[in-house]
């Protein structure tokens, strides 16, 4: 695809689902995201302060330009619950052409 715009996928998971709702309308707010998924409740089994722990989250699958990714992770670490939040980014490999111009334009 190499007249088509990239688009990057970030993952970051919450404790509630109102927190999820409120960072997806920001971020679509602020046109740093094309589309925001949540998907849960989820269980995530994780190491912390020396101890296993599993939690219920709420995970959010944020679809952004290559040239957001900056932005994004600034406002997800501003906007953020967590002391350290998951924030996993990848760069698509094959998008839709259509699909990838609508994610760069609306965060353009």
């Amino acid at each position: 695809m190499t007249d088509a715009p990239t688009v990057l996928v970030c993952w970051t998971t919450v404790s509630q689902q109102e927190q999820a709702r409120t960072i997806a309308q920001a971020l679509l707010e602020r046109r740093v995201a094309a589309c925001v998924q949540i998907d849960g409740p989820i269980e995530s089994h994780y190491c912390w302060d020396g101890r296993v722990c599993c939690e219920t989250e709420y995970r959010l699958v944020i679809k952004t330009s290559a040239g957001q990714q900056t932005r994004l992770k600034d406002v997800l670490r501003e906007l953020h619950p967590y002391e350290v939040p998951q924030i996993v980014t990848v760069r698509s490999v094959d998008v839709d052409r259509d699909y990838a111009r609508w994610v760069d334009e609306q965060t353009g």
